[in-house]
């Protein structure tokens, strides 16, 4: 993310790796996999079982990032198989 005088927001300008501070909360949920496949791009192979696959949601706090403070919600549609690990 760019200020606006076109420079990097201070934690990003030293580059990778960052460091982000704060808690965080899983929700984890058993998602039907028909469902979870209107959100994943279909060149990715669902994990499930059963037809279900897991999902959820995290939700973030951070009191100390590059970014400074700030919250984050990610909402999880499935595990995907992306050789050699699988990914949310």
């Amino acid at each position: 993310m760019e200020a606006e005088d076109d420079q990097p927001a201070a934690g990003y300008r030293h580059g990778p790796p960052w460091v982000f501070k704060g808690s965080a909360l899983y929700q984890l949920h058993l998602v039907k996999a028909a469902t979870a496949r209107a959100f994943v791009p279909k060149e990715l192979r669902l994990v499930e079982a059963f037809g279900y696959t897991l999902g959820g949601m995290f939700l973030a706090r951070y009191h100390d990032s590059p970014a400074g403070q700030f919250d984050e919600l990610v909402v999880i549609a499935g595990i995907v198989w992306n050789p050699p690990t699988s990914c949310a």
